[in-house]
């Protein structure tokens, strides 16, 4: 259900102490910033509950707003290791 996917990304996204601010019913606005090697970068990407196409699942889109690429892969790839869908 996309609702319980809500829920769920909003349980990581306070576990790893993102902000974030639900921008439409499936669409959440993230903020982070992500520590590297001597600078703190922000990052800013959208994670929005969506139909796969030609399946009858509910996915999770993320896009990168703002912020290195770098840095966008590395809190999306722990955010994503940590959602249990």
């Amino acid at each position: 259900d996309p609702s319980d996917i809500m829920e769920e990304i909003k349980r990581v996204l306070d576990s790893h102490q993102c902000e974030y601010e639900v921008r439409d019913r499936f669409l959440y606005f993230c903020t982070t910033l992500e520590p590297l090697t001597n600078v703190d970068a922000l990052v800013q990407w959208e994670m929005e509950v969506c139909k796969l196409p030609r399946l009858s699942l509910n996915g999770v889109r993320m896009r990168r707003i703002a912020g290195s690429s770098s840095a966008y892969k590395t809190v999306a790839s722990r955010i994503s290791n940590d959602l249990k869908l």
